[in-house]
């Protein structure tokens, strides 16, 4: 089971090799990951800049929150991120609809 550093690390490297130019909207992304090694992922994009911490923030685009082990096989390509938000493993809040234009361009 992956573990919060290196979770962290895999979203880090995607969101960084991904090319979002394609995306019309700016956003903030607070991913909750829960359990016992859990924590928090913020990530933005913003006028073409990109950012990202392990932080929680209050205010955000779109809040996601999931387990890690749920986590572990959306990164793994075991379970598609809309898989598991349409059986409730991902709970989405704010601006749903950015959230699958972001989803659709870091696939």
């Amino acid at each position: 089971m992956l573990d919060f550093n290196s979770c962290y690390s895999v979203v880090q490297n995607v969101f960084f090799e991904r090319d979002l130019s394609a995306l019309e909207n700016d956003f903030t992304v607070l991913l909750t990951i829960t359990g016992a090694d859990g924590g928090y992922i913020f990530l933005s994009y913003s006028g073409g800049l990109k950012y990202i911490e392990p932080y929680s923030h209050t205010e955000a685009d779109i809040f996601l929150t999931l387990s890690m082990e749920t986590m572990e096989h959306i990164l793994d390509g075991t379970l598609e991120a809309f898989k598991a938000f349409t059986t409730g493993q991902l709970q989405a809040k704010g601006n749903v609809a950015l959230a699958m234009s972001v989803y659709n361009t870091l696939k």
